[in-house]
């Protein structure tokens, strides 16, 4: 993935800086729920890179709809009790007791799961060409993250490496912000689907 041309942020806009991530987590937190399309790059080791698109809903406290339209179907549903993962291709359909497959860190912060005393800023920074702020931070006890926020304090974008030195990007657009229906979030699935149980039994 090209590096991002950036400004690094001078001392003397540290203090604005806090106060402009401050806000801004606020807004997050302060969102009954939203929905986005979202367009995300997987970048690897070797220069190569992976596209995929599709879009998200998230109702607050704890439900999500992930769903991946390019290059392949496949769908994470969490109702804030059960999560479903659905490959139709696959005609196949897992009930996950975890968020291990999609990206806990990741949709604890978009779910409202993260409060601003579990993220700790690393560092910043802010894009020349459109505004946009860029925050290093820590989610609890993970690997750093870059989120960036747009002008209006919305959140614009997540970037993370994983262990195997991929970098993973998601941008969110086109974004809705009220609640989503609690149908969306439910989940049934189709005739002739098998369905595998993949939560760890007492």
């Amino acid at each position: 993935m090209a590096l991002l041309l950036t400004i690094w942020l001078q001392p003397q806009f540290a203090a604005a800086a806090d106060a402009f991530f401050q806000k801004s987590m606020a807004t997050l937190s302060g969102l009954s729920g939203f929905q986005c399309r979202f367009e995300q790059v997987m970048g690897f080791p070797d220069g190569g890179q992976q596209q995929y698109s599709g879009e998200l809903a998230v109702r607050r406290p704890g439900m999500f709809r992930w769903q991946y339209q390019k290059p392949y179907e496949q769908l994470y549903v969490g109702d804030g009790k059960l999560i479903w993962h659905y490959e139709p291709d696959l005609m196949q359909a897992e009930k996950l007791g975890d968020l291990e497959s999609v990206d806990p860190v990741i949709m604890r912060l978009l779910d409202g799961r993260l409060s601003p005393e579990d993220i700790r800023i690393v560092n910043t920074r802010k894009h020349a060409k459109d505004g946009l702020r860029y925050y290093q931070v820590t989610l609890e006890s993970t690997a750093p993250v870059w989120i960036a926020f747009a002008a209006d304090g919305h959140l614009h974008s997540i970037e993370r490496d994983d262990v195997l030195g991929n970098r993973n990007r998601m941008t969110l657009v086109d974004c809705a912000y009220i609640a989503p229906s609690k149908n969306l979030f439910s989940f049934a699935p189709p005739a002739d689907v098998e369905v595998l149980d993949m939560r760890t039994q007492p």
